[in-house]
């Protein structure tokens, strides 16, 4: 396969390890449309090789995790803060190229689509100058990879998109990658309980490391109709559901109290609508609030997270329950399917260390 050199603001980079998200997982199963082929990979810690014309903030031989929403650093989202909203960088990226540049990949000199402005399963990739978030002395590669997806999206839904309060009460629907970091991040916001709802036995029981304080199966169904049945007085603050299921979502929204919120990170398959009672949500003056990587710019959340894992207040490597070679990846995915373990990490060039 070939690559490019690196355009105007644009880096090469040596990936050393990645992540197995259910976004690459989904879009391999078809859950959304893509250009194919396509280099997947969103989730990614790199060493920089090379940079562009202009580049001036980014230095070969620097160790940095990958920021897969740089936005295009002009328009009103980026420049306002929400660089995750940039209509030209999701423009790019459902086409499968970088933010004002064609892909990077080739193959028999055709055009290889890029997932998500990167393309982490490749051992170089060419990636945009704003996607380089340094890291500081001490962060290990495989667990840079998972600060730039299942950390910062989990962490930051609970730091930035709910704000989750000091004393308060909720839970965390789906308790895999992003889920725990959810719990934890509302652990380090001080929340006093933390209710973790998974069908897995495993990840009930692992979330309680993270800093969950009750558990409960799906399954249930006892369970379910009586926290339904309390929650007009006795709900949950705020629920954040990072499962892309419609059932979740319904149960993210009926088991908050009245004038509570819930934070929907989980990606549905395409096309999937989900069904809410909006007399309800009317009438409790209930929230829903969407969130995508974190709220606010990765650049600037990235770096909290670092600092609170270096001090030893997030848990990030006990995130990886299992690590291969890139070669087993199709055995990764499945693992993903399976809902398996919290997250596989892959060695994608040497042996996955800086």
């Amino acid at each position: 396969m070939g690559l490019r050199d690196p355009g105007p603001g644009e880096v090469l980079v040596r990936i050393v390890c990645a992540g197995v998200c259910h976004s690459d997982v989904g879009q391999a199963d078809g859950e959304w449309s893509h250009r194919l082929p396509v280099v997947l990979g969103h989730e990614g810690s790199a060493v920089v090789e090379a940079v562009g014309p202009g580049v001036t903030g980014v230095e070969p031989g620097q160790r940095a995790v990958l920021d897969m929403a740089p936005g295009c650093g002009a328009c009103r989202h980026c420049v306002s803060g929400r660089p995750i909203l940039c209509q030209d960088a999701l423009d790019a990226m459902g086409e499968g190229r970088l933010i004002g540049a064609p892909t990077p990949y080739s193959l028999r000199g055709e055009p290889v689509a890029t997932y998500a402005l990167l393309g982490c399963y490749s051992e170089l990739a060419v990636v945009s100058e704003r996607s380089i978030v340094v890291l500081p002395e001490g962060v290990p590669a495989d667990v840079a990879a998972l600060v730039g997806c299942a950390v910062v999206t989990g962490v930051g839904a609970a730091f930035e998109t709910i704000d989750v309060a000091a004393g308060s009460r909720g839970a965390v629907i789906g308790a895999g990658g992003v889920g725990v970091n959810a719990i934890q991040g509302a652990r380090v916001r001080g929340a006093a309980e933390i209710m973790a709802i998974d069908p897995a036995p495993a990840r009930r029981e692992q979330s309680q490391r993270f800093g969950a304080t009750h558990q409960l199966d799906p399954s249930d169904e006892d369970d379910l109709v009586a926290l339904r049945q309390v929650a007009p007085r006795e709900g949950f603050d705020w629920s954040i559901v990072t499962v892309g299921s419609s059932d979740a979502i319904r149960l993210g929204v009926d088991i908050t109290r009245p004038s509570g919120v819930t934070c929907v990170v989980g990606l549905t398959r395409e096309g999937i609508q989900t069904e809410i009672d909006m007399l309800e949500v009317v009438t409790y003056e209930k929230t829903i609030r969407g969130s995508a990587y974190g709220t606010v710019p990765a650049r600037l959340l990235m770096p909290r997270i670092l600092d609170l894992y270096l001090q030893g207040a997030l848990l990030l490597d006990e995130l990886v329950s299992h690590r291969y070679p890139l070669e087993r990846v199709n055995e990764a995915f499945e693992l993903s399917r399976e809902a398996a373990g919290l997250r596989v990490v892959l060695s994608i060039s040497g042996d996955g260390r800086f």
